[in-house]
């Protein structure tokens, strides 16, 4: 693609990549973090849901005050507010104190990625074909070895470092960056970000919506005082979102997102693409179960899912060249139903390895299938970044909101107090939760699948294809 255009695709995926190390360190723990604070896992899931909401809705927020203010001085800023959140939700002894750091930390987060994205791009620009070698080597190091960590962590110490230990690593970080020219700023202009916190309040509205159903009521759950007003925001606030939008000199919304099917089925199917990803965060704790192993012991089994990931990437472009992205998301959505199926089904310990890593294969054909080239076909250059950013947020968002939908299948099952002094293994209703929760997962894979074969080629109209069938 033109040179210009790979640029736009930095922060595309170093989010992706920041997201996913998240996953990784926190998911092995999150038994452990329920049965120690007490909570039900429906609750416990909003420690990643809520990280992965805040921080896409941070991306563009924290870039736009950082071309306002410097981006040397924002970046301590974003550096702070990580060690911050990180301190907080380490020690937590409260579900809003758990949920306050983790959303400081996914601020922190956001306005990390747009300086991290420049200094890898210059440091790639000036240095041999080697050195990028070595850099995606340490990347897949990063997120094979995080599980392993948090788990050894959580195992010989507790849970709480597993943030606490991320301080010195900012401070380090804080340290290099002195050596950064002082008084920078982003080249790009500040977009205006009106639309970006109406997307945030749906989203958020759609997820305490879906937390607060009690599948037990029916379709009356749906009218419940505690869901409706926010099942109302959901559906009012496009309206107000589209039309801020559609007053702005420069929206960050590109008014095809609303009119043009393309897009639509696009962001649909990016979605659905996220909720399969984020899904992971139940391997952990069902492989703990099944295999009989001390809780907080899961890490080994998502490094497999993510040691599987990145090896499938060679594949994976490779199946692009000849089937392109279609292709590619449909083989995804296939793979992680198929695993998502046999892991909540099958309890045979050593086949359900070889179930990982399709698994880990199904995560990165749906990551990586270059949807961003039906984009580029669609919107105008001016606002391919924004729409590459948007992409993201639905995949984030798909993630985070499925996160919650997975909770529904614990909506019965008790807090884990006393789990862990025990060795009697998940309670009864615990099991049929993560069962329930994966095959929720591998339904949604099947609409995914489905869907992804109905998008269109690259610069293909779906007015002129039908006007040419007819």
């Amino acid at each position: 693609m033109p040179f210009r255009k790979n640029l736009s695709l930095d922060a595309f995926i170093i989010a992706i990549f920041i997201g996913a190390l998240d996953i990784c360190i926190v998911a092995p723990s999150l038994t452990v973090i329920a049965a120690d604070l007490g909570f039900p896992v429906r609750w416990v899931i909003w420690v990643i849901a809520l990280h992965l909401a805040v921080f896409v809705l941070a991306l563009p927020l924290m870039e736009t005050w950082g071309v306002r203010f410097g981006w040397r001085e924002w970046f301590f800023v974003a550096l702070f507010l990580y060690g911050a959140g990180s301190f907080i939700a380490g020690g937590s002894t409260t579900w809003t104190a758990l949920m306050a750091g983790r959303v400081i930390q996914a601020l922190g987060a956001g306005g990390v990625v747009p300086q991290l994205s420049a200094e890898i791009r210059r440091l790639s620009e000036n240095r041999r074909k080697g050195w990028r070698v070595a850099v995606h080597g340490v990347l897949a190091a990063l997120l094979i070895a995080l599980p392993l960590y948090s788990s050894a962590v959580t195992h010989f110490f507790s849970w709480r470092w597993i943030f606490w230990t991320k301080i010195p690593a900012v401070l380090v970080v804080a340290i290099l960056t002195f050596r950064l020219a002082r008084g920078g700023r982003f080249r790009s202009k500040p977009y205006q970000v009106h639309g970006v916190f109406y997307f945030g309040a749906i989203l958020l509205s759609a997820m305490v919506a879906v937390s607060q159903l009690d599948p037990s009521l029916g379709w009356a759950a749906l009218i419940d005082p505690s869901v409706l007003p926010f099942a109302v925001l959901v559906i009012g606030l496009p309206v107000l979102m589209f039309m801020a939008d559609r007053q702005s000199s420069r929206p960050f919304f590109a008014s095809q997102l609303f009119t043009d099917i393309r897009l639509v089925g696009l962001h649909t199917v990016v979605a659905l693409a996220g909720c399969t990803w984020a899904a992971a965060v139940l391997v952990p704790g069902w492989m703990v179960e099944v295999f009989q192993q001390p809780p907080g012991s899961g890490g080994p089994f998502l490094s497999i899912v993510a040691a599987s990931a990145w090896l499938s990437l060679p594949l994976a472009r490779w199946t692009t060249r000849y089937w392109g992205y279609q292709g590619v998301l449909a083989v995804g959505f296939f793979a992680t139903a198929f695993a998502y199926f046999t892991l909540a089904l099958a309890l045979e310990p050593v086949p359900l390895i070889a179930v990982l890593i399709v698994l880990g294969f199904g995560i990165s054909f749906t990551l990586t299938a270059p949807v961003h080239e039906l984009l580029f076909g669609v919107v105008p250059y001016r606002q391919v970044k924004n729409g590459l950013m948007v992409i993201g947020m639905f995949r984030a968002a798909g993630g985070a909101l499925g996160l919650i939908l997975i909770g529904l299948s614990f909506h019965r099952a008790p807090a884990f107090t006393g789990w862990i002094a025990s060795a009697q293994g998940l309670p009864a209703l615990w099991s049929m939760g993560y069962q329930m929760g994966m095959l929720t997962v591998s339904g949604v894979s099947v609409v995914g699948l489905i869907l992804s074969l109905t998008l269109p080629s690259p610069g293909e109209d779906p007015a002129e294809t039908e006007g040419e069938r007819g």
